[in-house]
């Protein structure tokens, strides 16, 4: 293995070694906890195929790319899916690095489709994209980013899994599903990823930016990240149901004026003013509650404050966003709201160029250990680029 893995390091010019240097530095800060000396070197490898290889990233192809010897294709794919090493602490390693890189940055979610064919790849299900109406047959990956003015990059990931896989021992056991993994809806998997990035040493205290995914419960969110003491701006629905509340100095002071939807509060003459963006858009605002599922006083829900986005253009439909961030000012919500669109373009860039379309993820381990990777590339690039004039 070593042999093959060594290959990789004959540069071709002084050039080359000085980036070949580079790489294997950051190879070591992410991967140089990983017990395994053939390990370590076989991640630097697997970056640097990612980072070398233009278009469709199959193993045979990257292997070639670098002529690696013959066995390296399968090589590289025994690293990925039966190499027992842990994700968890290279994760932490990427966190804390973009930290570092983006001192203001705050956490968003991001959703990833990764269309599959066959039976075998974990997790796979059928799956609504919104945008076209049609159910695909695919992987749903939840992400966390951390994410600034410019640039978001990606430090920790979740496979949804339905009982279909969870449920099924035989299925279970050939995917090397773990024990303790569960069934969990989408918002519960960005609470466990908030609660992991706490014990990290990553921008633990910014604010989380949820927009629309999968999951339909911003309310069971927003409960728990409140408990939690996290700020939050998390994208709603048209017709999610609010309880609109009195502006006033004091919560005790606010009282309910009525339940209507997202949608329904822009009827009102709420505050209003222009979106930090301009472009004709407009922001209106009103302080919100979310509904009680039962009959607990309203006082005891924490108030949080709706922000619409109204396009100049009345054929464009509006957008939602609730936050904790209640006292601060809807322009400043609206520009953090939008940071969003560095998520999905990163997401489309993860898929475009790093593989994420070209590895089948038969395993539970070998899916995490390739999002990993092609993570540390992606935060690699970043870096690179961070350190150009």
């Amino acid at each position: 293995m070593s042999t093959s893995a060594e290959a990789v390091f004959a540069p071709q010019s002084p050039s080359e070694r000085v980036d070949l240097d580079s790489l294997s530095a950051y190879s070591e800060r992410i991967f140089g906890m990983l017990p395994r000396r053939d390990q370590r070197r076989w991640a630097t490898v697997y970056l640097r195929c990612l980072l070398a290889t233009p278009g469709h990233k199959s193993r045979r192809r990257m292997a070639g790319r670098l002529a690696l010897p013959s066995s390296a294709s399968q090589s590289l794919q025994q690293f990925i899916t039966s190499s027992p090493w842990d994700w968890r602490s290279p994760r932490r390693q990427i966190a804390h690095l973009a930290a570092g890189l983006m001192p203001d940055a705050v956490w968003t979610t991001g959703v990833v489709l990764l269309p599959r064919g066959g039976t075998q790849s974990v997790g796979l299900q059928q799956h609504l994209v919104p945008e076209s109406g049609r159910h695909i047959n695919c992987q749903v990956g939840i992400a966390l980013f951390l994410t600034d003015s410019r640039r978001s990059i990606p430090v920790d990931w979740k496979l949804m899994l339905n009982d279909s896989w969870c449920g099924d021992p035989e299925r279970r056991s050939r995917a090397k599903i773990p024990r303790e993994v569960t069934p969990r809806p989408a918002w519960a998997l960005t609470l466990e990823m908030m609660a992991e990035s706490a014990r990290g040493q990553g921008a633990g205290s910014a604010p989380l930016l949820h927009g629309l995914g999968p999951s339909r419960h911003p309310d069971q969110l927003a409960s728990q990240l409140s408990r939690a003491g996290r700020d939050f701006v998390i994208g709603v629905a048209p017709h999610q149901p609010f309880d609109v509340t009195r502006e006033g100095s004091h919560d005790s002071a606010r009282t309910t004026l009525r339940t209507s939807t997202a949608a329904g509060i822009l009827q009102d003459r709420f505050r209003e003013e222009p979106a930090a963006h301009g472009g004709g858009r407009r922001l209106r605002s009103a302080l919100v509650r979310f509904p009680s599922p039962g009959t607990g006083r309203a006082a005891a829900r924490p108030v949080h404050r709706l922000v619409a986005e109204i396009p100049a253009v009345r054929q464009r439909p509006c957008r939602f966003w609730v936050t904790s961030l209640r006292d601060a000012p809807p322009p400043a919500i609206h520009a953090l709201a939008q940071r969003s669109a560095l998520t999905d373009a990163t997401v489309q860039c993860l898929r475009d160029n790093l593989g994420f379309l070209d590895f089948e993820g038969r395993s539970f381990p070998g899916w995490h250990h390739h999002m990993t990777l092609a993570s540390a590339a992606y935060l690699y690039r970043c870096l690179g680029q961070a350190s150009q004039p």
